[in-house]
């Protein structure tokens, strides 16, 4: 007995020491089990300058680097799915029928508010820009999981969506160009077609549904250029690939799921040439560049296309096997810098997709967006009667950071002016406002040493030209 109670002592004490003996201290440290940075150390100076709440920052701290917490959840998630049906992992949730949907399915609505309405305007001026400037505008709204698999929603969840109308309302009203995928993915889904895995990558759409809703986006863009042509299926390899966890996730599951290979080996990439030159926000770095000797031969336009998730996994493929150059921006965020990336890449046409889910500050800045004011084109500028003053330019002012890609171009002025334009031979660009001035970014190929540069400067309906 006596044997007993030691032994007993023994395992309990390694139980609890174990975890504490285990403790993770690494800082910068993500979780594989719920894809998130765990807390950092609470006494460090930066939790200290913060003014974060001590008390619960020491909780989640201990909590998220507790010794074999990864294997507590999963243990937990797959006891509760094996005897209870349950699913209670933070990423995830179930519907009916063993359908697995995003955690973010509640019986609070998304209701309709101003930030919808500073992104349509932000649209709006978007298309506006590109128009006046003859380049083809398309945007994109891809359906989550539960708007088009609507039938498999949990009893109890009021999944209420009545926002998106509201907001494609706006857009109509503002006449913007647009394709809603909802429809798309509805109606193959009615057909039999399985756009949405049951259970793998609960938040996206699959293979297939990529290849359709990016074949409705380019039906449309044919309009504009006879030269795109649809992806097909019987030209690619379709397969299926076993699923055996959820993404970001051990949580356990075995599913087949479609896989489409397009065979691009012939692509021409360009990414990593432009990646460590290119201005992007820190969280959102994804960035593609590829030409398709193939379509640029036939023609085929240059898209600059701003995208979520849902392209950035499957629907990259088949814009790069359609476009003759192909280049993605990751749309989080970086779309509020649009005028700096068009201006270095001068695309044929623009597209900017957005995923149902992603309309919230977290993605896109609301005051960034209430904020957003590109530069009209300057030759339309130019038919307005406005008095212009032609002054010299001091060349101190003007100074270049050229690279081996991409090109800086300063004014260094206190002076504020409304709209500022670059003209470099030419070309012109859009300047934008910095601290300690103006600056425009382009290619280094487009940048000429030796041809003259002009700036035309805008404000209270007076033009300043520099030369």
């Amino acid at each position: 007995m006596k044997f007993i109670k030691v032994f007993m002592t023994i395992i309990f004490s390694m139980i609890i020491l174990i975890p504490i003996v285990t403790f993770n201290f690494t800082p910068n440290t993500s979780s594989e089990i719920d894809n998130r940075m765990l807390t950092e150390n609470p006494f460090s100076k930066e939790s200290l300058e913060s003014g974060v709440d001590l008390t619960a920052t020491i909780e989640n701290y201990v909590n998220d680097r507790i010794g074999f917490r990864d294997e507590m959840i999963l243990g937990y998630t797959v006891l509760n799915d094996k005897l209870f049906g349950k699913m209670v992992h933070p990423n995830y949730s179930y519907g009916k029928d063993g359908y697995v949907f995003g955690a973010g399915l509640t019986t609070t609505a998304n209701p309709y508010s101003d930030f919808h309405e500073a992104f349509a305007d932000m649209v709006k001026e978007i298309q506006d820009y590109c128009t006046f400037r003859g380049t083809p505008f398309l945007f994109v709204l891809n359906p989550a999981k539960p708007a088009v698999l609507s039938e498999y929603i949990p009893d109890g969840i009021n999944y209420d969506r009545s926002w998106v109308d509201q907001f494609l309302a706006a857009l109509d009203e503002r006449e913007v160009r647009y394709v809603d995928n909802t429809q798309t993915l509805r109606e193959k889904t009615e057909q039999g077609e399985v756009v949405f895995n049951q259970k793998y990558d609960a938040n996206h759409w699959n293979d297939l549904g990529a290849y359709y809703g990016t074949n409705a986006m380019l039906s449309v863009l044919q309009n504009d250029f006879s030269t795109i042509q649809l992806n097909d299926l019987s030209d690619f390899t379709v397969s299926q690939t076993l699923e055996t966890s959820l993404p970001v996730s051990q949580f356990p599951i075995n599913e087949l799921v479609p896989s489409i290979d397009l065979h691009l080996d012939d692509l021409i990439s360009k990414t990593s040439a432009f990646q460590e030159e290119l201005q992007m926000h820190p969280s959102y770095q994804t960035f593609g560049y590829y030409q398709n000797p193939d379509k640029m031969q036939e023609g085929a336009p240059k898209a600059l296309v701003f995208q979520g998730s849902y392209m950035n996994k499957f629907g990259y493929k088949y814009l790069a096997n359609a476009f003759g150059e192909y280049i993605h921006i990751h749309d989080y965020q970086n779309v509020l810098d649009f005028p700096y990336y068009y201006n270095i890449f001068k695309p044929d046409c623009v597209i900017f997709e957005v995923a149902e889910y992603t309309f919230t500050n977290t993605y896109f800045d609301y005051e960034g967006m209430t904020q957003f004011n590109p530069n009209p084109p300057l030759d339309v500028m130019d038919t307005l009667e406005i008095s212009k003053t032609e002054q010299a330019l001091p060349t101190e002012q003007i100074s270049v950071e050229q690279g081996t890609q991409l090109t800086k171009i300063y004014w260094n002025t206190d002076l504020y002016y409304e709209y500022v334009w670059l003209s470099l031979g030419t070309e012109t660009y859009d300047m934008k406002e910095t601290e300690n001035g103006y600056e425009v970014t382009l290619l280094t190929q487009q940048y000429d040493p030796d041809a003259k540069i002009e700036i035309v400067a805008y404000d209270s309906e007076k033009f300043m030209i520099y030369q």
